[in-house]
């Protein structure tokens, strides 16, 4: 039996594991910022050096994965090609503006606002693939553009809090969900190290070139600030990321939703006890309604359905 199967097998017989799973990979995810503002290099810069140190080890994990025959399957068209490397495009602009949220604005308000990805998916869905809206993802859409706005707004009268950062925050969860949409589709021919592998090796490239028109600082000047960029490698990007793709297909929709909880949580404690960020009443109610709004959206399952007279093989 494969790693991949044994992990797989060994969730489904313990959901109690995969549920601390889930919750130490978004716990693990939401500790980006802190590597970001800490780092010795610009914003952008740091985001290619998280997938620079990452892609050996999800290369690793592509051509392990790629032994088992059930599931070997790489790119042979030119349409797949411009899928991966769509995809690879999208996430590298969503880092981009993620990882400048992050400095233009406060901690709190980065994360809750990069989480609005499901509302942008649910829209995609709406729009191209004819997707319908339930009552409850029309609440929860609702509920959320709603928080949206009483947390920007909140932003004018916050020092650390800007409404440039916000904007940023925004104009990444519009990429991310974007990407998110590529990514369903790419999931009917590919594994996911496979599509890991490609838009990571194309988001690098993104991230070089947007780091560059910045003129961003992009080497290091000490050795801590180098174990601080591979640490974000393999923290955020590697055991964040594999826990959490490993385990949330593994719960329920329900929990699965509840795990966006954990991002705003540790997010409000690293921008508390490191940056001395203090949350207003304001930026409070903002943001728990928007959670509320993602965790209710969440409940209706998207299927991305294609039109079956589009006829497109993989």
């Amino acid at each position: 039996m494969s790693l991949r199967k044994k992990i797989n097998s060994f969730f489904d017989d313990a959901p109690f594991w995969a549920m601390m799973a889930a919750l130490l990979g978004s716990s693990f995810i939401a500790l980006s910022p802190l590597f970001v503002r800490m780092s010795e290099v610009g914003s952008t810069a740091t985001a290619f050096y998280r997938f620079f140190f990452a892609l050996p080890i999800v290369w690793t994990w592509m051509i392990f994965d790629n032994l088992d025959p059930e599931k070997h399957r790489t790119p042979r068209t030119v349409r797949e090609y411009i899928m991966l490397v769509t995809a690879g495009l999208l996430l590298g602009m969503d880092i981009s503006f993620w990882h400048l949220a992050m400095i233009k604005t406060s901690i709190v308000n980065a994360v809750i606002l990069n989480a609005l990805t499901p509302v942008v998916v649910a829209f995609g869905a709406w729009i191209f693939f004819k997707e319908k809206i339930t009552l409850p993802l029309g609440i929860g859409i609702t509920l959320a553009l709603l928080g949206s706005f009483v947390l920007v707004t909140a932003s004018t009268g916050l020092q650390e809090s800007t409404m440039e950062g916000d904007i940023y925050a925004l104009i990444s969860a519009l990429f991310y969900g974007a990407f998110m949409i590529c990514l369903k589709e790419l999931r009917r021919s590919f594994s996911a190290p496979t599509i890991m592998f490609w838009v990571g090796l194309v988001g690098m490239y993104v991230l070089a070139i947007n780091s560059h028109i910045m003129d961003e600082v992009v080497v290091p000047q000490t050795a801590s600030g180098w174990w601080l960029l591979v640490s974000l490698a393999l923290v955020v990007h590697v055991f964040g990321g594999g826990l959490l793709s490993y385990s949330v297909g593994h719960l329920s929709a329900t929990f699965s939703s509840l795990t966006i909880l954990v991002g705003p949580f540790v997010a409000a404690i690293i921008g508390w006890v490191f940056f001395q960020e203090n949350l207003s009443l304001q930026q409070s109610i903002g943001g728990l309604i928007i959670i509320l709004g993602i965790v209710i959206s969440r409940q209706t399952r998207l299927t991305l359905k294609r039109k079956t007279h589009h006829n497109i093989s993989h």
